[in-house]
């Protein structure tokens, strides 16, 4: 591309001597920032996306519990303690998260399958409360 073809419609804005001296392209620029800053018509005039990428769903929330010191503690002592056991290509899956999601699925297979004489029911119901 050469300069006769796209004129320098910024630099002659700059380089003008009077206000009065007229500039190719002008109207066509001051057009264009009218319409960014104002635009027209509705929300539904937007352009849609070609792909529509549905939503991947999580399998995961996140959730804020509060836990004891001491089981804060213990919690991080086993993922280090599974961390040095497993091998190279499991050691992700001893994450905090991983190891309580299975500490409470064994807690709520225990709960379904045995009910109040489960015995971590009954440990429940002999916690005191403060």
């Amino acid at each position: 591309m050469n300069k006769q073809e796209h004129p320098d419609i910024l630099g002659e804005l700059f380089q003008r001597e009077t206000e009065r001296d007229p500039i190719a392209g002008l109207e066509g620029l001051e057009e264009l920032i009218h319409a960014c800053k104002n635009p027209q018509g509705p929300a539904s005039h937007r352009p849609q996306k070609l792909l529509p990428l549905p939503q991947k769903r999580s399998l995961t929330r996140k959730t804020t519990h509060y836990l004891r010191e001491d089981i804060f503690q213990g919690l991080d002592q086993a993922k280090e303690s599974l961390q040095r056991l497993l091998p190279e290509g499991a050691k992700l899956r001893a994450s905090k998260s991983n190891l309580v999601n299975v500490a409470l699925r064994a807690l709520l297979q225990d709960i379904e399958e045995k009910g109040l004489e489960s015995p971590v029911v009954s440990k429940i119901l002999k916690v005191k409360k403060k």
